[in-house]
């Protein structure tokens, strides 16, 4: 009898030893980072840009583009680069979803619209913050300069006084 208790005895703390063990891991915050633009503001006459950056491989990123105006508006907006837009006049353009390759890197082609653009990435790991970029997308308007006339070149003759 009391052998069986002991082989009882043995066989719940042998259980009770194989629990799952949790430990918290510290993600190293320099394996994720934006290579290009190098700049967090900016602003360019080019609709589309390419943002390439590192992650660890397999880590899937999410790229959030937010707009402030339509392009009907472009000209009413008093927004730029000194005077940024609160965070509620932000509208949710694109969802983006790209993984990181092999190396250990990522690129993805953004269409922006014109006006204040902030592209938010997020890499979904906890510890990690992400990184808000904001472009402002300009339309040069070339100005029509308005070629001279001869005659305004060719002064008429004085008449001359007598």
């Amino acid at each position: 009898m009391i052998k069986r208790i002991i082989a009882c005895f043995l066989i719940a703390l042998s259980l009770m030893s194989f629990g799952t063990f949790a430990y918290a891991t510290n993600v190293d915050a320099s394996k994720y980072a934006i290579l290009n633009p190098e700049k967090l503001t900016y602003s360019t006459e080019d609709k589309v840009i390419l943002i390439n950056g590192k992650a660890p491989s397999g880590t899937e990123i999410t790229l959030d583009i937010y707009g402030t105006i339509d392009t009907a508006d472009l000209r009413k907006s008093n927004f730029d680069l000194n005077n940024l837009p609160s965070e509620e006049d932000y509208i949710l353009i694109t969802n983006n979803k790209v993984t990181s390759g092999n190396m250990g890197l990522f690129s993805k082609q953004l269409d922006l619209v014109k006006g204040i653009n902030k592209i938010v990435i997020d890499y979904g790991v906890e510890g990690v913050e992400p990184v808000e970029i904001i472009v402002y997308v300009y339309n040069r308007d070339r100005t029509k300069v308005r070629e001279p006339r001869i005659s305004d070149i060719i002064q008429k003759p004085k008449p001359l006084l007598k």
